[in-house]
């Protein structure tokens, strides 16, 4: 891999651990004391400036909650029009209600996704 392929999938990863940390509510220095890694270099991977290192993928996709390959995986115009009507849909209600939805999403995702590798 060149240096600017590096480059570029370091911005598409940071922008991942960003996207997912503040869907999750939290900060930079939350999600940095969790990995044990200074809020600095946490800003500067979702920034894109460094990688993350391959021995710490495991522990940043299980501090936002998701796979490691979500990590790497961008998405296509499809999800993000379908996150954008689910976000209008919550919109109305109060915040307590909003993450009881997501719970339920990200619930039920998680159910068909194991039921779809049958």
């Amino acid at each position: 891999m060149d240096v600017e392929n590096a480059r570029t999938l370091a911005m598409q990863v940071g922008t991942v651990i960003a996207t997912r940390r503040k869907k999750m509510g939290l900060t930079q220095v939350q999600l940095a004391t969790r990995l044990g890694i200074t809020q600095d270099s946490l800003s500067r991977m979702e920034n894109g400036a460094i990688a993350p290192k391959f021995s710490r993928l495991p522990e940043l996709a299980a501090s936002l909650d998701c796979a490691v390959v979500d990590l790497f995986r961008q998405p296509t115009r499809q999800t993000r029009i379908m996150a954008d009507a689910v976000a209008d849909e919550l919109s109305s209600l109060p915040p307590e209600m909003q993450a009881l939805v997501l719970r339920m999403v990200r619930d039920t995702s998680r159910t068909l996704r194991k039921l779809s590798k049958k």
